[in-house]
């Protein structure tokens, strides 16, 4: 017996051994290799800092006091030195120090200042700060979590990484990619952000926290990106400009091809499917990829990932808090599901923020973080310091039954879940359904479904926000756009299925949210089709 476990030990050291050969051996080959390594052994290190913390909160109530001596300055002085670049507690007044009231901590360990803005010694933003106290008391998502899979891109190849992310979205789940980019600088600075190819003289719209507080409709200014930067330490003002359009592809390498939207939809069947002919609206190619840059203390309040979209939030420069919301009962009807999202979104700082149908977790995205987000996905965002994200969002086949469901909470609710509205949603539907029988991917019963389904009704999908986008074709056109077969495709699919349109409105209805069903073999059902036009007449 003990010479079987000795042969077991030797040969588990033997093959650790020849593991941490093989990576030393990649690392020499890439030095990035090395450098992420190093900066996974830090970010370890710091999470079981933040556990061990974590225990002593649970025996210690808050504030906590980093040293016990007479003269150590306590947990909310030393924050204040940090917070304002001061060489000690007193070098402000008491007006502008942070007082144990304006700082709170998360469960990672990290302490931030809470949204301030001071105007005749009162904080306007006393409502967000309640809000961000509230946020803080969530758990932190931690790997073998049930709503949020967490990825070590360190030693993985890239086909893998990428089948592991779409895994994760089809099944209406978030994924946290760690060490997938390069991090940016420690702080975010104007000639960072002209590399980025945001000049300093670019004009955007500043979300205001502080007209926001005060209830103002339309809390937005328009200014430049040099004036949102200097304004990022003045104690008066809390702002961030969002949607700030980035000349890139949607998705950083290795992940581009996840867009089946631009891949299929646009950029792999232009000869098969021109769109000289399609009128296509310029947010289908300027809102694809975008940065967002916030002053430190700002609040995101709840909404989800509109339009359709999946979504990737990269933290460039800073930190950010994201807290991801999924219902507890994935069986919920959809009316039921509309009221929980309902009071999710209409915030009332006098009431608990969580609805008892819905459960939340913190994801904390450091520099060189990739965060992933199926479509529907609700969330809020806190950021501690100046913080510069860069947001992809793309349209996946696999994903359409969460899309569908995206697109008709926005036709519900639109007003109040949707931050920003986006337009030429539709043409790419279209698009995407025209494409079908030429591309070679996986396809599943329910998302196939949901995009026939919106092809064929697209007015129940029509964002409350706004009346009409990309209308229908006029049949008056003597050239016949090519986009017009998708819905000639769309009919005969759910005829190949055997479904009319309640029927296939039902399997959306009464399955999981999540459900995908199975896998679909749809070389029939073009075989016998007349939808799709010969080469001849393309």
């Amino acid at each position: 017996m003990a010479g079987d476990e000795q042969a077991i030990k030797r040969k588990k050291s033997e093959s650790n051994k020849r593991y941490y050969q093989k990576r030393k051996q990649l690392e020499l080959q890439d030095p990035k290799l090395a450098e992420a390594d190093k900066e996974r052994k830090k970010r370890n290190q710091r999470d079981k800092r933040a556990r061990d913390r974590s225990k002593v909160q649970e025996e210690c109530p808050w504030p906590m006091v980093l040293d016990l001596t007479d003269d150590a300055p306590t947990f909310e002085e030393d924050l204040a030195v940090r917070f304002y670049h001061t060489d000690s507690p007193s070098a402000k007044t008491s007006s502008d120090v942070p007082s144990k009231a304006n700082v709170v901590q998360w469960p990672n360990g990290k302490a931030t200042k809470l949204p301030t803005i001071m105007r005749d010694g009162q904080n306007v933003c006393e409502g967000d700060a309640k809000y961000v106290r509230q946020l803080a008391t969530l758990p932190l998502s931690m790997p073998g979590s049930h709503h949020v899979e967490h990825i070590d891109a360190m030693g993985m190849k890239d086909a893998d990484l990428c089948e592991r992310v779409e895994e994760t979205l089809r099944a209406g789940r978030c994924a946290v990619v760690r060490g997938a980019a390069q991090p940016g600088p420690e702080k975010v600075t104007a000639e960072y952000l002209v590399e980025c190819g945001i000049p300093p003289w670019l004009r955007t719209t500043h979300h205001d926290m502080g007209q926001r507080a005060i209830g103002k409709a339309h809390p937005y200014i328009d200014a430049t990106i040099d004036r949102l930067l200097s304004g990022a330490d003045d104690s008066k003002e809390l702002r961030c400009a969002l949607d700030v359009p980035l000349l890139a592809c949607t998705l950083p390498r290795p992940f581009q091809l996840l867009d089946h939207a631009f891949v299929c939809a646009w950029a792999h069947t232009m000869h098969i499917l021109p769109f000289h002919e399609t009128r296509v609206h310029p947010d289908v190619f300027l809102y694809r990829h975008w940065a967002n840059i916030y002053q430190g203390g700002t609040l995101t309040l709840p909404q989800h990932i509109s339009n359709g979209f999946a979504a990737s939030f990269s933290v460039v420069g800073g930190m950010n808090f994201f807290i991801v919301y999924r219902l507890k009962d994935k069986f919920l009807s959809r009316d039921q599901t509309i009221d929980q999202f309902l009071a999710l979104c209409e915030i009332d700082y006098d009431r608990p923020q969580l609805p008892d149908g819905l459960e939340a977790e913190i994801v904390d995205l450091r520099p060189g973080d990739l965060l992933f987000m199926p479509p529907g996905q609700f969330y809020a965002r806190y950021s501690e310091v100046l913080t510069y994200e860069e947001v992809g969002a793309f349209l996946r086949y696999d994903t359409m039954h969460l899309s569908e469901w995206s697109l008709f909470l926005d036709n519900c609710h639109g007003k109040t879940y949707t931050g920003r509205e986006r337009e030429g949603t539709f043409v790419t539907l279209r698009r995407m359904m025209a494409a079908l029988p030429y591309i070679p991917f996986k396809t599943y019963h329910r998302p196939t479904v949901a995009l026939a389904l919106m092809i064929i009704d697209p007015v129940s999908y029509v964002s409350q926000r706004r009346g009409t986008e990309t209308p229908p074709l006029s049949s008056k056109r003597k050239k016949r756009d090519k986009t017009e077969s998708a819905l000639e495709i769309a009919r005969s699919l759910l005829l190949h299925l055997e479904l009319d349109n309640a029927e296939a409105a039902g399997i959306l209805d009464d399955s999981a949210w999540d459900d995908v069903g199975d896998q679909l073999h749809l070389g029939k059902a073009w075989d016998n089709s007349n939808a799709i036009e010969s080469d001849d007449s393309l």
